[in-house]
Formats: structure tokens, C-alpha cells, sequence
């Protein structure tokens, strides 16, 4: 008896006048190190990120940034409404607090948070931690430099910065009062 035929290499499309049409954008993004466009993201001294990826580089798909989290620096209490976030740990160590729970997030970790989830970190203990940070779809680039011009000019106008944040889909709610030592060390 004769082997039936493997179907399970088969090509998915017979020829290319069957493949998805291309993209808007191009079809890569290269960032060299230390390259994109440095804001002032957070209303710390130390709270500069780089945005390296932007949505006009990944056709309105995602936006990443990166930077150091310095000790007791983080982003506040907030939730966004028309992102997700991913975040990776890339030396040191972050405190994370998702959707009521506390947890640290060490090198390598991966913490993803679905909009609507509301959230905070902070770097309690560590040397300052570096992160990268990707938000799906894009859109937080045009926020993060808005925001960079008043972080930029102190004293930080908290109210402004809110009804900015508000306008780009995030609600920020505060302070967390009740930070748990979790001994996050790397």
C-alpha cells in the first residue's frame, strides 16, 4: 500500500497572487543602539525614556520605549484605555502592582497588562533597572512627547499632565500608599 501524500507541508498558498498584499509602512524597523528620540516621561529627575520603535515604523501596530527605573521612581496608580502594555526586565528589578496583587518582576521577566487593568510599578530597592517597554497598538509616542514638554518645565503641572494623559486614553488614579516590601533585589 501506498503512503498517502503529506499535506501538512503543503504551501498555504498555491501562488503569490494569493499572499496578503503588503503593508503601509516598510517592512522593518532598524534601531541602532542608543538611537530614537529621548523624552522626559515621567515627572522624576531621572525619568527619561527612549522611544526606538514608533507606530509610523510598524503600521500603527506597537511603539516601544526604554529606559531606567531609579530608586523609588515609577509610573503611578493608572490604567490606559487604548493599550495594552508589555513590559521586559531587562537588568534589576521592578515592584509591580496589577489589578490589586504585588509581585516583583526580576531580569527576564515578561509582564503583560491588558488596557483597562489598573496599574503601577516602582523600582523600591534595586539599582536602577532597565526596562523596555511595548505598548500594542502604537499611539503612546505622541503622549510620552507631549508629556516630555511639561515634565521638562518644573514646577510639574500635575493637572495638566492628567488631562493630557486623559486625552490619550489614560486615566491616572494616584499614589499607592501601600507599597509591600517584597524585597525586590536583583
Amino acid at each position: 500500500m501506498k503512503n498517502a501524500p503529506d499535506n501538512r507541508f503543503k504551501p498555504r498558498f498555491q501562488n503569490v497572487s494569493q499572499r496578503a498584499p503588503p503593508t503601509q509602512s516598510d517592512s522593518y524597523a532598524a534601531v541602532e543602539p542608543n538611537g530614537g528620540q529621548k523624552v522626559h516621561a515621567l515627572p522624576f529627575p531621572n525619568g527619561f525614556y527612549r522611544i526606538i520603535v514608533r507606530g509610523n515604523q510598524t503600521n500603527k501596530q506597537l511603539t516601544v520605549i526604554e529606559g531606567l527605573v531609579y530608586i523609588n521612581e515609577g509610573a503611578r496608580l493608572h490604567y490606559h484605555m487604548y493599550e495594552d502594555e508589555m513590559f521586559f526586565v531587562v537588568n534589576g528589578s521592578l515592584q509591580f502592582y496589577v489589578d490589586g496583587k504585588q509581585f516583583c518582576a526580576n531580569a527576564g521577566t515578561t509582564v503583560y497588562i491588558p488596557r483597562y487593568v489598573i496599574q503601577s510599578v516602582r523600582n523600591i530597592n534595586s539599582k536602577p533597572t532597565h526596562v523596555q517597554i511595548l505598548f500594542l497598538p502604537s499611539g503612546r509616542e505622541d503622549f510620552l512627547e507631549k508629556v516630555s514638554i511639561i515634565n521638562d518645565n518644573p514646577p510639574i503641572n500635575a493637572t495638566q499632565a492628567n488631562q493630557l494623559a486623559l486625552q490619550y486614553g489614560q486615566v491616572n488614579l494616584g499614589e499607592i500608599s501601600n507599597w509591600e516590601d517584597l524585597n525586590c533585589v536583583s
